[in-house]
């Protein structure tokens, strides 16, 4: 009877690591969330499109594509497991391209979430931007 109680309060506890340590919020950069799994240098073309708007720009020259992942790469994230379907107004929608596929979108919603929906890995998972590290300004230059 001892033993049943003892092996059941182990299995308890390393259920609960378990599932807490899978449900942890991860924190990072929109590099290591987006960028990890794959060449940068595979990216043919950026397409940027305004909800707000309705303004788009496809961006081709590998220098501003570069400039341009560099500046997104910086923003600093926290997973995210609530919902975003309501903050849709006044989002952007990026899409990257891979050899004329579209291998990841990224839409910023508002300066407070981002979605990354990663086509190489098959995964969509949003985030809360922390530390106020988004510059949407720099957003509407882009398309502007």
């Amino acid at each position: 009877m001892k033993k049943n109680l003892s092996i059941s309060i182990l299995l308890i506890t390393v259920l609960i690591v378990c599932s807490s340590y899978y449900l942890y919020p991860r924190k990072g950069t929109l590099n290591s969330f987006l960028f990890s799994n794959y060449n940068k240098e595979n990216i043919e073309k950026i397409e940027i499109r305004s909800t707000l708007g309705g303004e788009d720009k496809t961006i081709k020259d590998k220098i501003e594509i570069n400039n341009i992942l560099f500046d997104l790469s910086k923003i600093k994230l926290i997973q995210h497991y609530g919902s975003v379907s309501d903050r849709t107004k006044g989002s952007y929608h990026i899409y990257i391209y891979d050899k004329n596929s579209i291998s990841a979108e990224v839409t910023i919603q508002g300066k407070e979430y981002i979605n990354i929906a990663n086509n190489i890995s098959n995964s969509n998972k949003e985030y809360r931007i922390i530390e106020n590290t988004l510059d949407l300004d720099y957003i509407n230059g882009l398309i502007s």
